[in-house]
């Protein structure tokens, strides 16, 4: 039997970046600082932003058009929560080095963090489009598919996730999770169950089972 949407759906998607998307946004940062496709620029999670940006600064003294510097100083405002220098800062490293996809996806956050979310999608498409081997990019466009309502673009991102991370939860997740709110009960408790097999113990993937099974009742 469907219904309504319960609270924490409501409360975690209805105004677009919920504190339930919020999560997912440290979790893949961080995986791309460790995971970042070979040749793209780094920036180390062992250096504290303030330092990262005193190091950019210094560097675009000596070289106003350093990419990487720019790159590092956008990742680093990133990193404290100023969103509108972040964007300032990675615009300009693409502008001087356009084949970045970490760049790209970076912006991509911030944009979303500004909840503009055609812009996040367009930056997370241009980075597969640059490096289609990074299952954090096509992670990432799906929750702002999500958020956005477009749950059959979210649901073949959650696709490309699993075929790239099969051991991750997180992809079957949110596919289940797109399906659940395009109507499909079916393939979105399939895609939970498969969440749960993988993590046991995962809170989102229980409580929307929970949800689903309550549904078809």
């Amino acid at each position: 039997m469907r219904g309504k949407r319960t609270g924490w759906i409501n409360r975690a998607f209805g105004a677009h970046l919920g504190v339930f998307l919020m999560k997912t946004f440290r979790w893949v940062f961080v995986f791309l600082l460790v995971f970042i496709p070979a040749g793209a620029y780094t920036a180390y999670a062992s250096t504290s932003p303030e330092t990262m940006i005193y190091k950019a600064d210094k560097a675009l003294q000596t070289d106003p058009n350093d990419a990487k510097a720019y790159y590092n100083r956008g990742t680093a405002h990133y990193n404290l929560g100023d969103y509108e220098t972040a964007v300032s800062d990675l615009t300009r490293s693409i502008q001087l080095e356009l084949k970045a996809p970490d760049a790209y996806f970076n912006r991509g956050l911030a944009f979303r963090h500004q909840k503009k979310m055609s812009e996040a999608i367009r930056d997370f498409s241009k980075a597969i489009e640059l490096y289609p081997k990074n299952s954090a990019f096509y992670f990432e466009r799906c929750n702002a598919r999500i958020a956005s309502g477009d749950f059959d673009g979210a649901i073949t991102d959650g696709s490309e996730v699993i075929r790239l991370s099969p051991k991750d939860a997180e992809g079957y997740f949110f596919r289940g999770l797109a399906h659940y709110l395009k109507g499909d009960l079916d393939a979105g408790l399939a895609d939970c169950q498969k969440a749960l097999e993988i993590k046991p113990q995962h809170a989102e993937a229980l409580r929307l089972k929970a949800e689903i099974l309550e549904k078809k009742k």
